[in-house]
């Protein structure tokens, strides 16, 4: 199925105005019915400060002379509307670099539960939803609930954080607790967020002037299983987008592509291994991932069929109730056929570095306060496959040995 511009804005039109009349329809008749939203409204929020140094390419800004350019400021509201529906939504400024620098609606939903049982439950949720993707994807965009400054790049990479973070349509959730573990199964379908920039560069090279939209809805499923209250946790999840480029006069991606060019497809199909154990003072943790990529209609010069691979080991060891060290090694193949990157095909464009990533990273957190929180984190990373674009917009000066220093000053209400 395929979606106009037009049919995309019906559609988001539609659930925007069906999430505010639910949200005027209880605070104007909600009282009449003894419903009180003073009792039921639960708003939290956050704010959370960046510098970012790196010994020579650019993350968060300039960062070669270093970066003050990454913030996090949001507002998240949940309304317990009655017994079988909330309402929960999240209004987000993100600067991070050249990548990002604007308001955003993360999510908007309704939560409908269509059948509660002893032991287990099924909902409905429509709006703006969150993607469940690996084990952190959910809850990235809160410092204080991620393992560390920035996740694993090669599968929750910043610069294209919006494609997978939530999308506009629907989930069924599911979820069942026996004594023999806890089982969630949650499927999405939903049109991708934009926008696609990085996304666009990273496939083509080069920043290209036409544009890139979704031409479908992504569809997204993940089964999760948790032993012993969440000491063991295992989780596979899997993905189908596609993406319609349509290109603008003398655009270099027309001009390598079969004539006449009309419009390409790029698509991407990941799936995602999880596994975590987290006992009392350690917490181990390995996600694999791959990608599955096509980029087709495009003609010799671009066209493609690429397996992306993504790994990491993480550790984490709890010194006290307030400070605890994090280390991690993680590893991104743009192709995994292809891992040095002698085959790239698009050279002048990018050097063979920008094929792969290689990060070891070691971080601290301390938590001042249940609300106060800071952090550090070094990097030391070989290869430039997930160095933003936008920050980075000739890839041929990146170096492909380079440092990162990130710190970062974390409120949360």
């Amino acid at each position: 199925m395929s979606l106009s511009p037009s049919s995309r804005t019906e559609i988001l039109g539609h659930g925007e105005r069906l999430l505010w009349g639910l949200t005027w329809y209880l605070l104007v008749a909600g009282p009449a019915f003894g419903w009180s939203w003073q009792e039921s409204t639960h708003i939290h929020g956050f704010l959370s400060q960046g510098y970012s140094w790196t010994s020579s390419n650019n993350f968060f800004g300039h960062s070669e002379t270093g970066s003050p350019n990454f913030t996090e400021a949001g507002v998240n509201v949940r309304i317990e509307a009655i017994s079988w529906l909330s309402l929960t939504s999240q209004g987000l400024y993100r600067h991070a670099g050249k990548v990002e620098n604007r308001m955003q609606l993360d999510f908007a939903l309704a939560d409908l539960s269509l059948l509660t049982k002893k032991n287990y439950t099924l909902h409905f949720r429509g709006g703006r939803v969150k993607n469940p993707f690996g084990l952190y994807n959910e809850t990235r965009d809160v410092a204080f609930t991620r393992p560390s400054i920035i996740l694993p790049q090669g599968i929750y990479p910043d610069r294209n954080r919006a494609l997978f973070l939530s999308s506009d349509g629907g989930q069924l959730f599911f979820e069942n607790h026996a004594d023999w573990g806890d089982l969630f199964f949650a499927f999405n379908v939903g049109l991708p967020r934009g926008p696609y920039e990085e996304l666009k560069a990273s496939v083509f090279g080069l920043d290209a002037p036409g544009q890139l939209q979704a031409n479908r809805p992504m569809y997204l499923g993940q089964l999760r299983y948790e032993y012993n209250a969440g000491e063991w946790v295992f989780a596979v999840s899997y993905a189908d987008a596609e993406l319609e480029y349509n290109a603008k006069s003398r655009d270099p991606v027309a001009l390598l592509a079969e004539f006449p060019f009309k419009s390409g497809i790029v698509s991407g199909r990941p799936l995602l291994f999880s596994a975590q154990y987290n006992g009392e003072k350690v917490c181990v943790t390995a996600e694999y991932l791959a990608q599955f990529n096509d980029v087709k209609n495009f003609g010799p010069g671009f066209a493609k069929t690429i397996t992306s691979e993504s790994w990491y080991i993480q550790g984490q060891y709890r010194i006290n109730p307030q400070l605890q060290v994090t280390a991690r090694y993680d590893v991104f193949y743009l192709d995994r056929s292809d891992r040095h990157g002698r085959h790239l095909g698009l050279e002048p464009f990018r050097p063979r570095h920008s094929a792969f990533a290689k990060d070891w990273m070691i971080g601290v957190r301390f938590d001042l306060t249940p609300n106060w929180m800071i952090s550090a984190e070094y990097h030391r990373v070989n290869g430039t496959a997930w160095l933003p674009f936008k920050d980075n917009p000739n890839p041929n000066k990146n170096r492909a040995e380079w440092d990162i220093v990130l710190g970062l000053v974390s409120f949360r209400f």
